[in-house]
């Protein structure tokens, strides 16, 4: 009985470790898109900030700042899939997913271009 015990704890441990992996995996994906997104950006001097469609635009992280006076300093660009209409949570999570993404690259965007200068 001990013998299986053990058996049971090795393989219950070994599961765990390999699931662990796997979400640290998916957690470090959305990291390593950004990462190569900003690098394409640099390599071609695109500093626009990304934007949200829709009745007012908004500039992920910006907010407090002046839609027109982001687009003539750095440039903009839309984020895919960001008008106004969610028809199920499901949009409404990707909506969310979108806007922390843009935020993050926006954020590390801005500092390249205001740099560049």
């Amino acid at each position: 009985m001990k013998g299986k015990l053990t058996a049971l704890s090795v393989l219950l441990s070994a599961g765990l470790a390999v699931g662990c992996q796997g979400m640290n995996k998916q957690e470090m994906a959305p990291d390593g898109k950004l990462q190569q997104a900003l690098s394409e950006a640099m390599d071609k001097q695109d500093f626009r900030l990304y934007y949200t469609t829709g009745r007012r635009p908004v500039v992920p992280g910006f907010e407090q700042f002046e839609f027109k006076a982001l687009e003539a300093r750095c440039g903009v660009k839309v984020m895919p899939g960001t008008g106004d209409t969610l028809r199920s949570e499901a949009d409404k999570a990707a909506r969310t997913q979108a806007y922390q993404y843009a935020k993050a690259y926006n954020l590390k965007i801005y500092d390249a271009c205001l740099n560049r200068l």
